[in-house]
């Protein structure tokens, strides 16, 4: 069934209009052109062709048809992509289990509802008018506060639920959704008729979102300058209870943060505060800022830097990490400045490097600021901000992880002190372990060196055999759902990808029945038998199967659509790329500016196997020159001699005529 709707889906869908709906396109010729959304270029290279119904970015080589194209703009999974389209396309899909998907829609549509009651709370009551003034008065501007759909709860039992109520959800589903509690059943003659009260009372509400823009849940927050009374905190029993509205005689129940349980839609360990805001930014500046709370990414976002998520208090998870790799691999951490803050830190380094990311650290180094919300309030609207100390620049200004903490140590380094220079290596060693690059290694352990004032090789030393309290992530990452795996698209299957190859075959693509002589050679007389020539050495597995095909065709009537027809799935799309590259290379070439191409080409290909051949034969003959093997070495001398003769008359062609 599910292939079925995916027939469905293409045949009601033109890749164009898809791609159009991220994206500016161009014409070019045939095809249609624009800036890759998914790496940084000035001149275009990603190209989408309504003929083969494909799109492919010659830059960064991914590619594929519109299923690959929406899993990699809204960084989900198929699954959810094929809702997508789906939905698009008009075409209505058939669940495993409907229960369950009857029953998400319905927390889906609970939370929402919800959301827009607190939005409306935060305008309109007396209490909600405060928490505005609140939020203000900490820098946030109206703008912001509505794009990011901030609201208020109202501090009685019964708001919130008795709204949702009246809109048609049920008890269990309120509940379900976690936007109230169930009562404790007694005996009292003063027990409550209804059987749930509001999680959430007399709060700033923060909802929180899923990559998709839908609100899954909320976070809220008790704000200066109201005292909560009885109806904030406890568990209401009675009547006689929500009756009272004097202070609490224990403040210390009321927390300072109430978030939304796990839900069948809610699960904090993979959900990122502001992403579904943040993703196109981070695309875009190949980066993402990770701070810890709500108002961190809010005023982070307000200050103009919008590549910017939020683990929302909660411990960095393998899962969150698995979710921004969608995006990126550079990641940049801001958390507090407190000892709390720094473990976070630490703990959310060693868990990206696990998981291969670039990171980076972002200092805030003002004392009255410990976290970037504090720092955008102070610094942001300040005609008088020093240069360079706009949240922007400072963001920008992230350190390596090394740097970062070679900086933090040498700050209370005690020259005179044995214990403080071991401190300091046992502060950067395990980072500089993880060093892939061995010049950088060199480098900071040349910079402890002369800090310490001590021999690199001793530094050297106690670094590898100091402990390592980052190891314990290596082994401790294992992704649990496929979406944090970060696979690669189609068109990742080329890793290093054969451009020579690839400019080949899309010169013979463009019109094999100019180039019947050339096929005939490559292929020779084995091609009956799908076997090709010597020359095949210089050539891919694509390309020359591609060849060996070609030879068994009428070229004066080829038809690129039922060529493919020859070739596996692992194959197709990149031929598939291959019939786009020939038309974006090609487009009006004559044949003798083709045929001079392929000439140029091939040629290339030769020195390319002839470099790669001389460089094994160095090697061959040093080996046999330790060994006094004088007959092997006068046997790959020949050769080695042969080949530079092949490789001048690459060069010069009047040196095989002489």
């Amino acid at each position: 069934m599910a292939g079925d709707n995916i027939s469905k889906i293409k045949d009601r869908l033109n890749v164009v209009d898809v791609v159009s709906g991220y994206l500016k396109l161009q014409k070019a010729g045939i095809n249609f052109k624009a800036p890759c959304p998914f790496h940084s270029e000035k001149t275009p290279s990603f190209f989408i062709s309504p003929e083969r119904q494909i799109w492919h970015c010659f830059g960064c080589q991914k590619g594929g048809d519109i299923f690959t194209f929406v899993k990699e703009i809204e960084g989900v999974e198929f699954p959810e992509a094929l809702k997508i389209l789906a939905a698009r396309a008009g075409v209505e899909l058939e669940e495993f289990n409907a229960a369950i998907k009857d029953s998400k829609d319905r927390l889906y549509q609970a939370c929402e509802t919800t959301a827009k009651f607190f939005e409306k709370q935060l305008g309109s009551s007396n209490m909600g008018k405060l928490a505005l003034e609140y939020l203000k008065g900490r820098g946030l501007e109206e703008k912001t506060i509505t794009q990011f759909r901030l609201g208020f709860a109202p501090d009685t039992w019964e708001a919130l639920s008795g709204y949702l109520r009246n809109s048609g959800f049920t008890e269990k589903e309120i509940v379900d959704a976690g936007l109230a509690v169930k009562r404790e059943v007694t005996n009292s003659k003063f027990q409550a008729p209804n059987s749930i009260y509001d999680r959430f009372r007399s709060r700033i509400m923060f909802p929180i979102s899923d990559v998709n823009g839908r609100v899954v849940g909320f976070t809220g927050r008790i704000f200066e300058g109201v005292v909560p009374t009885r109806k904030s905190v406890g568990t209401p029993t009675s009547g006689f209870d929500q009756a009272q509205s004097g202070p609490d005689k224990d403040q210390s129940v009321v927390a300072k943060y109430i978030n939304t349980p796990q839900t069948l839609i809610y699960d904090k360990s993979r959900i990122l505060y502001g992403l579904n805001l943040a993703r196109g930014e981070i695309r875009k500046k190949n980066k993402c800022l990770l701070v810890e709370g709500n108002m961190d990414a809010i005023m982070s976002y307000q200050a103009g830097v919008n590549n910017v998520v939020a683990s929302s208090g909660t411990a960095l998870t393998p899962m969150h990490l698995g979710l921004l790799k969608r995006f990126t691999s550079n990641l940049d951490l801001c958390f507090d400045t407190d000892s709390a803050g720094a473990v976070a830190t630490k703990r959310g380094i060693g868990m990206a490097l696990s998981q291969d990311f670039n990171v980076k650290v972002v200092s805030i180094n003002d004392k009255e600021c410990k976290d970037p919300a504090d720092y955008v309030q102070k610094y942001g609207n300040n005609p008088l901000i020093p240069l360079g100390a706009s949240w922007a620049e400072v963001a920008e200004k992230a350190k390596p992880v090394v740097e970062f903490y070679f900086d933090k140590a040498k700050e209370n380094y005690n020259s005179g002190s044995a214990e403080s220079k071991k401190s300091v290596i046992l502060t950067v060693a395990p980072f500089i372990k993880r060093l892939s690059s061995r010049v950088e290694k060199s480098h900071w352990i040349s910079q402890l060196a002369f800090l310490l004032r001590v021999k690199e090789d001793a530094v050297e030393s106690d670094i590898m055999s100091s402990p390592d309290d980052l190891a314990v992530y290596d082994n401790s990452v294992q992704l649990v759902s496929d979406t944090a795996k970060a696979k690669p698209s189609v068109a990742a299957k080329i890793e290093a990808p054969d451009i020579l190859n690839e400019a080949l075959l899309s010169a013979i693509i463009k019109k094999p029945a100019l180039f019947k002589e050339e096929i005939s050679a490559l292929c020779g007389k084995g091609s009956e038998q799908g076997q090709a020539s010597a020359d095949s050495r210089l050539l891919s597995p694509l390309a020359s199967q591609v060849i060996v095909e070609l030879a068994k065709e009428n070229l004066e009537e080829f038809n690129f659509g039922s060529f493919t027809k020859r070739f596996d799935s692992d194959r197709l799309l990149d031929l598939e790329f291959i019939y786009l590259r020939s038309q974006v290379l090609w487009g009006d070439a004559k044949d003798g500016d083709l045929k001079e191409e392929f000439s140029n080409i091939f040629n290339k290909l030769k020195q390319k196997t002839i470099n790669s051949r001389m460089v094994d034969l160095g090697y061959e003959i040093r080996a046999a020159e330790a060994v006094g093997d004088r007959a092997k070495i006068g046997e790959l001398a020949a050769t080695f001699n042969k080949l530079t003769r092949e490789l001048a008359e690459i060069h010069n062609p009047q040196i095989s005529k002489s």
